[in-house]
């Protein structure tokens, strides 16, 4: 019986802290049957690195960790959602060489809106070693996607699927050369 490869893609939905990164990934692998969420915070505590610092080298170094096994398990035929910070130029050039259907996605949201939200309290407890504050965070250059806050889970979405639907296309061809959307 001849099998087909199986395509693995890693979706990688980055901003700052509040920005809805993990409700996002969460709606998303909802739609997205027998795909993986790998969350930040949850990545941080599963590799025991929760004591690392949270300076711009420990978050690299975190953030390079991240990107590599996303990578091991897409090229496995799985579809991985990253949601984290991770926000250096670097790192996204990086995973646009070497991760399997790359798809960024920047949650480009409001600090007003992030500190209303403020999940963790990092906000209200004006926490050290922020990123976007204390560690300067590198804004993605080129997402494919950009979404300003404004999109509920249920909103963002089908925008999310509808760029995986145009990315779709014959064998060797790149996702990220696809045309960019900003909303």
């Amino acid at each position: 019986m001849e099998h087909l490869p199986r395509q693995g893609r890693v979706l990688w939905i980055t901003g700052l802290s509040g920005a809805g990164k993990t409700t996002l990934g969460k709606a998303l692998q909802q739609a997205l049957p027998g795909s993986l969420l790998l969350d930040g915070d949850e990545l941080r505590e599963a590799l025991g690195a929760d004591g690392q610092g949270f300076d711009a080298q420990s978050r690299r170094r975190l953030a390079l960790t991240y990107a590599r096994l996303a990578g091991l398990l897409a090229r496995q035929g799985a579809t991985v959602i990253v949601a984290t910070i991770s926000l250096f130029h670097e790192l996204h050039a990086w995973n646009r060489a070497h991760l399997p259907g790359y798809v960024e996605i920047f949650l480009d949201v409001p600090e007003s809106v992030r500190r209303a939200r403020d999940p963790k309290g990092l906000y209200a407890a004006n926490a050290r070693n922020m990123a976007g504050s204390e560690v300067p965070a590198e804004l993605p250059l080129e997402p494919h996607l950009r979404l300003d806050g404004g999109q509920s889970p249920d909103d963002a979405v089908p925008l999310i699927l509808d760029l995986l639907a145009k990315a779709i296309s014959p064998a060797g061809k790149d996702p990220s050369s696809q045309q960019r959307a900003f909303c």
